[in-house]
């Protein structure tokens, strides 16, 4: 359904334009920040998300193996899901899920053991959808985020 490819320059500008609905702006970070900010993260890789030959969105997974600034609720053996972002005109069409099972498979490739995720505690929505992926709140906490948690 969905094809995730590393972001590159010409995927900037267009990224740029993929946004959410104005009530879902405090729950994610717009594609501009995640693209600037991966290139300083360290084990960070961002790809853009297409369905055919349109850009829908962009996911940002961090390999926790190779970060450098592991908290105390990082599993050092997952992949992180750092940030996905489906754009307003592309939601509610399986693609968030088809971007949990690119980033479940990036896992598996790496030989990591789980996928960690964080979500805004009142984004009900988010979370249910992670939830009905397989995976299980933690009991963790960053901030105002919960950590949600898949075992492979």
């Amino acid at each position: 359904m969905i094809d995730a490819r590393p972001v590159t320059l010409q995927d900037v500008v267009p990224l740029h334009d993929v946004t959410v609905r104005d009530d879902q702006d405090r729950f994610v970070a717009p594609n501009a920040i995640t693209i600037a900010q991966a290139r300083f993260e360290t084990g960070a890789y961002d790809f853009c998300l297409w369905d055919g030959d349109i850009r829908v969105g962009l996911i940002a997974l961090i390999d926790m193996a190779e970060h450098e600034d592991l908290e105390e609720i990082d599993d050092p053996e997952a992949v992180y899901v750092w940030r996905l972002l489906i754009g307003k005109d592309f939601q509610q069409q399986g693609h968030g899920k088809a971007a949990m099972d690119f980033a479940e498979d990036w896992a598996r490739e790496r030989g990591r053991r789980c996928v960690q995720i964080q979500a805004v505690e009142d984004n009900m929505a988010a979370i249910a959808m992670y939830q009905a992926l397989g995976y299980t709140l933690t009991g963790h906490k960053s901030g105002k985020e919960v950590q949600l948690e898949k075992v492979l």
